[in-house]
């Protein structure tokens, strides 16, 4: 199964490969739908931090725990269905499946973070009803604790590496199996981050990243005057050290991996037909599958989300300290066309 995807910064454009890519025949692909299980915040890389890399027999298991509920969080509601409208019921089904693969065993137990699960609540109760049995009942057996999670269950797994990243690449080829049809490549949106990306790909036997960028004039503009949505910073002194913070200086710029393609948003715009070809040569898209050419990303009208400082009325002054402090980063279309 191969894969593509793109990975951004915020705002940084991403969006138009994922449009553009789905213009071509051959490609299953899924809207504006993100896959972020892979990488966020409980995700499978912290998972393989806990159980493979720094195991421990309380985190390991709380690990797994985390997991279940990210799971149960992108299983989405009646109000947004998120990856079960797109999965079914293969979502949960295989989520089950690859968490009990990785499990070595599991008994009835409990540790301080599944009551802290529960809520202050939950624990405030428990050490009062703690407290009064040891003024009671308890005064002679000082170490004695109400054991009031009876049914909980605690995750035993210490897999390999290898065996981890095996049945990770099993996991998520099952998933994407399930809805794929006859399609041969998957554009999977956001499945691995723009930071640290190499880790990510040794989860998947075939794929391709392309990491978009965007001049920081008009990530500021946008979502200083259009989107306001309270992302990022808006003071221009904040917005630059964000900037460079997400970038790490430039770092990013310098790894050389043959399944990593750097793409700046504006290229696909001012250089449209020579930038395309060589997406397409570096994803394996043939031209003839390009059926619906300019009908999901169109240069004619991206290109008024560029240059905002040219087309709308804004604070200049944040616009040439931006120019001061983050030069590099600035898209030149003199430099482009001399």
């Amino acid at each position: 199964m191969r894969f593509i995807t793109c990975a951004s910064y915020y705002s940084s454009g991403s969006s138009a490969v994922t449009d553009f890519v789905s213009e071509f025949d051959n490609i299953a692909k899924f809207g504006d739908e993100e896959f972020r299980f892979v990488h966020d915040p409980d995700g499978i890389a912290d998972l393989e931090y806990n159980l493979v890399e720094n195991f421990n027999r309380h985190n390991s298991g709380h690990a797994i725990k985390r997991y279940l509920k990210l799971v149960k969080y992108y299983s989405g509601n009646f109000l947004s269905k998120k990856y079960k409208g797109l999965f079914g019921k293969a979502w949960e089904k295989c989520s089950k499946e690859y968490i009990d693969q990785l499990t070595d065993f599991t008994y009835h137990g409990w540790w301080q973070y599944d009551l802290l699960d529960r809520g202050p609540v939950y624990l405030f109760r428990k050490r009062i009803m703690n407290k009064l049995l040891h003024l009671t009942v308890w005064r002679n057996d000082p170490e004695r604790t109400l054991n009031t999670m009876k049914k909980e269950i605690t995750y035993c797994a210490h897999p390999s590496e290898d065996k981890f990243i095996r049945l990770t690449k099993e996991y998520i080829e099952k998933l994407f199996d399930s809805v794929r049809g006859d399609k041969e490549i998957i554009m999977a949106d956001q499945i691995v981050p723009s930071s640290n990306t190499e880790r990510y790909l040794r989860y998947f036997n075939d794929i391709q990243v392309v990491i978009v960028d965007r001049d920081p004039r008009d990530t500021f503009l946008l979502e200083k005057y259009r989107w306001k949505d309270g992302i990022i910073p808006t003071d221009v002194e904040t917005f630059c050290k964000w900037f460079l913070y997400t970038r790490e200086n430039g770092k990013y710029r310098t790894i050389q991996n043959e399944r990593i393609y750097y793409l700046q948003f504006e290229d696909l715009i001012y250089r449209y037909d020579e930038t395309a070809e060589k997406l397409m040569k570096w994803l394996g898209l043939k031209p003839e599958w390009h059926t619906f050419k300019q009908q999901y990303f169109c240069p004619d009208k991206s290109i008024n989300n560029t240059r905002l400082w040219e087309k709308e009325e804004c604070d200049l002054s944040d616009v040439r300290y931006i120019e001061e402090h983050l030069r590099d980063y600035l898209y030149n279309l003199e430099e482009k066309y001399e």
